[in-house]
């Protein structure tokens, strides 16, 4: 197999249910997933579902496959891509679960900073498990921020235990955090998987929501911003692309995930940005539909609003 490996990694506050969801995906699977853990036994598989296990690997009766990690995770990326090469393994699909990494920057760094793993895998999908009934004391924490900073999809769990009007309270909170994230409520993680896997690379979905977002800024934790910045006259590229580079090397790792539909003065086509700490693409998306308009949306801690919107403004072209 030379594709490379599809990806998605899974975080979550703790007890948010993040266990129930890896059983629901290896109970019930929409393909035949690989599950990489820090501890096998700590995902309670249930146990009618193992066919054979070793030191490292349990194989399960409907082919799915649990791995722990020993040692770097940069190591037992390169095992298991080595084992799926020879057929020692064969599966579709990786899921990365965060048990005792809470911060999800350091593992998305492996998957861009460390080239026989970018050569090998291809990172497709960020689930954040969050717990609606104490929400807000766990944001309270920094790495329960990041970890919804970082999300693509939310899965909002427990919405059994609040009333209708809290659910919707705690929604919009989740929104304010992250901007472009689905967020999916649900009770005992259970949701449908299929749209959980693909939605690293900019679906139609976060396209939609990114274009009705509003001016503005969201905090959290005291140094936890999310910044939408709207801009009607069309920027210029070259320019644009300056601006983008200091405001990376300004926050380094301070900048959680950031993205954008950008209208650039060259071109009637969209072109979308899509980054996540020092590294970034941008792809053309079919032309306006309506008013033109760049919208960006940047994630992370500590990060100057007034610096990076006059940086933007800078940008726009004239003549």
């Amino acid at each position: 197999m030379s594709e490379r490996i599809r990806t998605t990694l899974i975080t979550g506050f703790l007890g948010a249910g993040k266990t129930t969801l890896l059983n629901h995906i290896v109970t019930d699977p929409v393909e035949k997933v690989a599950l990489l853990v820090n501890e096998v036994g700590a995902v309670h598989i249930d146990e009618a579902l193992i066919e054979r296990s070793d030191e490292e690997v349990i194989e399960l009766t409907n082919g799915c496959i649990c791995c722990s990690i020993r040692g770097d995770l940069r190591d037992a990326l390169l095992r298991i891509a080595k084992k799926r090469r020879t057929g020692d393994m064969t599966f579709d699909r990786l899921i990365i679960e965060t048990t005792g990494i809470a911060d999800p920057g350091p593992i998305l760094q492996t998957f861009y900073f460390e080239p026989a793993i970018e050569q090998q895998y291809q990172l497709s999908s960020v689930i954040t498990v969050v717990d609606a009934f104490q929400l807000e004391w766990q944001l309270a924490f920094e790495e329960n921020v990041r970890q919804i900073g970082f999300a693509d999809t939310i899965l909002l769990n427990k919405v059994d235990l609040i009333s209708d009007s809290e659910v919707d309270l705690v929604t919009e909170r989740l929104a304010g955090l992250n901007p472009t994230a689905l967020i999916l409520p649900t009770i005992q993680s259970k949701t449908d998987l299929k749209p959980l896997f693909e939605t690293f690379h900019f679906p139609k979905q976060e396209e939609e929501r990114l274009a009705q977002q509003t001016d503005g800024l969201q905090k959290a934790a005291e140094s936890f911003t999310a910044l939408t910045i709207t801009e009607r006259m069309p920027l210029h590229r070259q320019r644009f692309g300056a601006v983008l580079r200091e405001i990376l090397e300004a926050y380094a790792e301070d900048l959680y995930r950031y993205k954008g539909i950008i209208h650039f003065a060259d071109t009637n086509q969209k072109i979308v940005l899509q980054g996540t700490g020092m590294i970034y693409g941008t792809a053309a998306r079919g032309e306006f539909e309506g008013e033109k308009q760049t919208t960006l949306v940047f994630i992370g801690k500590n990060l100057d609003e007034q610096a990076i919107r006059t940086g933007v403004k800078a940008a726009i072209a004239h003549g």
